[in-house]
């Protein structure tokens, strides 16, 4: 299993042409719009190319003729070339701004779906902070490139081509001069751009790594404040952006390699044309080529100055292009076989011969064998560590035996349809989420249709129901930043609402009650002992008198099943679980 955190810089990637092709998926729901969109441009960049051409004309034969009419047609024409160049740049910036939105609504959405299926170990070993950044930042800017910045290098390979073929009309000898200084240019690109990628890829990882710190920071703030770890947590924050700074200075001359590059061949091509135009070919060459020339030499080096910015751009887009892809190629591992089975459970379990290791050769469970029989109560004990909440991830299928099975009404769980499964199990933590919504729409979260007298049922037996009803808008009251408004035991009752009214056949507790003072917990436990009629129920606790009335008490030591039976019998074998018992009443 892969592990990352903050200050550890992700693998890079190999650069491969099929991201590129796998890219334009997401182009080809647009490509008419596209097309049409590259059609006006291509127009559009072909009445610019006339203007040199007009004041050519103007030059050599409008003037010296004292021709006022045709000097005022060639203004008039000139204007309606620059109109018809704004409103269609203006059509074209609107449709761009509309399609890229949609390529990054698409892209999100890949991700968003897919982040919604991996599994639990995926989250763990990775900071959320640089998860967000794909799925935010790294989207938009592929989203950018793909509309954009493609499209502009397509249209100004066109525009180049017909600026070439005009130059040509004009004058060959000095159009291939022009040619033979771009490709040097285009040389030196090609051959700086894998250590520009390089480069990309290094500052790409320090700014994953800042926000990943800042995720980290900001969910656990409360804990920096109370240990008074700010000025700490500010030198790892600043080391982290020094880190950061630096990665970007280093990248920064390669980005400007190209622009530079362009920017100085195109001042000095522009000089040597008018000097080898004036000295060289005139008077043989009238002075409105020469000046047309010129002017095409400075329209010829405005594509190649956007296509190196552009290529910059996109460089950084393919870098993002590889993290995002990495991501959505990320193994579901926990993933339907063919034809899994959408089977109604009863609620018997069996595991048999289970091994478990999250990490290779480090096993976590060893040969568990048990069997729940339908609605029994049964109760996980044992040390920190000892598996109690590992055999709930497997019975929930958040994760795989790595030997043995599992069997689910006597079907191995692996057969049995994810959706239909864990639907009819819920597990119930001891550090629930409640979302940024009403408690209503909480609790009714795990339940397509609920009445408001289900929910208000459930919430009786459970104790809550006037307290909800004392606060100033009841069920309707919207909790915010994970329910801070609130009391943990009251955010936790409101998740033990939420479990039961998912209403699972199995129902899994998971230290479910350790957020909440005694005097709750008996009330929640008299609840509980009517609504978990009928199913089966998992409990793991840490305070034994919670489970004394369960049908079979489990006791873990050393990832093993070391004592099995129900309290009476535990009690009188005298081993660990009498002593764990005794010990707390004592």
């Amino acid at each position: 299993m892969r592990v990352n955190r903050y200050d550890q810089d992700e693998q890079n990637t190999t650069f491969n042409f099929h991201i590129i092709k796998r890219s334009f998926k997401y182009l080809k729901p647009y490509k008419w719009k596209l097309f049409f969109v590259t059609f006006i441009s291509c127009l559009n960049g072909i009445l610019i190319l006339f203007n040199p051409k007009l004041i050519q004309y103007a030059i050599d034969h409008t003037i010296p003729n004292k021709n006022m009419n045709q000097l005022y047609l060639i203004a008039v024409l000139l204007l309606v070339i620059i109109i018809i160049n704004i409103l269609i740049n203006l059509i074209k910036s609107r449709m761009l701004n509309r399609i890229k939105q949609s390529i990054a609504y698409d892209l999100k959405s890949d991700i968003f779906i897919h982040l919604q299926y991996l599994p639990s170990q995926y989250y763990e070993t990775r900071p959320h902070g640089k998860i967000l950044t794909r799925a935010t930042n790294y989207a938009e800017t592929v989203a950018q490139c793909l509309c954009n910045d493609f499209l502009e290098t397509i249209l100004e390979l066109i525009n180049l081509i017909f600026v070439i073929i005009f130059m040509m009309t004009c004058h060959i000898p000095l159009t291939l001069f022009t040619l033979m200084v771009a490709i040097i240019i285009a040389w030196i690109l090609f051959k700086t751009s894998p250590k520009r990628r390089e480069m990309q890829h290094i500052l790409n990882n320090k700014v994953s790594n800042c926000n990943a710190y800042f995720a980290e920071s900001i969910n656990g703030i409360s804990i920096t404040q109370s240990y008074n770890r700010e000025e700490k947590n500010e030198q790892i924050f600043g080391q982290l952006e020094a880190e950061r700074v630096k990665a970007s200075g280093d990248v920064l001359p390669y980005m400007n390699l190209g622009w530079a590059t362009v920017d100085a061949a195109a001042t000095v091509v522009k000089v040597c044309i008018f000097l080898l135009g004036i000295f060289l070919f005139y008077p043989a060459t009238s002075l409105g080529t020469i000046l047309a020339i010129a002017s095409y030499g400075g329209q010829f080096w405005n594509p190649i100055h956007n296509i190196t910015s552009v290529y910059s751009e996109i460089m950084d887009a393919v870098t993002y292009l590889e993290r995002i892809f990495e991501l959505l190629d990320e193994p579901l591992v926990i993933e339907n076989i063919e034809n899994a089975k959408s089977e109604k459970i009863k609620g018997k379990v069996e595991f048999k011969n289970v091994d478990f290791e999250y990490i290779e050769n480090k096993n976590v469970l060893k040969d568990i064998n048990f069997t729940i029989e339908p609605n029994q109560k049964i109760a996980f004990v044992g040390e920190t560590g000892s598996g109690k909440s590992t055999i709930i991830n497997l019975l929930a299928r958040y994760y795989d035996t790595t030997k043995g099975e599992i069997l689910i009404d006597d079907i191995p769980i692996k057969e049995i349809n994810l959706s239909s499964l864990r639907s009819q199990i819920n597990v119930m933590l001891q550090d629930n989420y409640v979302f940024s919504r009403s408690i209503r729409d909480n609790i009714a979260y795990g339940k397509k249709e609920t009445s408001q007298k289900e929910i208000e049922k459930v919430c009786k037996e459970l104790q809550i129901h006037d307290w909800i009803k004392s606060l100033k808008n009841g069920y309707d009251t919207v909790l915010h930043n994970n329910g801070k408004e609130i009391s943990t035991g009251q955010r936790q009752l409101i998740c033990f609402a939420r479990a039961i009214i998912a209403n699972p056949q199995i129902l899994i507790l998971d230290e479910a009650t350790s957020n909440v003072d005694l005097k709750t917990e008996k009330l929640v436990i008299e609840g509980l002992d009517t609504l978990l009629k009928n199913r089966t129920s998992i409990v793991i606790a840490h305070r034994l008198s919670t489970i004394t009335s369960c049908d079979q008490i489990i006791l873990l030591k050393n990832h093993k099943v070391h004592e099995k039976g129900t309290h009476q019998e535990l009690m009188k074998k005298k081993g660990d679980y009498y002593k764990l018992y005794s010990s707390q009443l004592q």
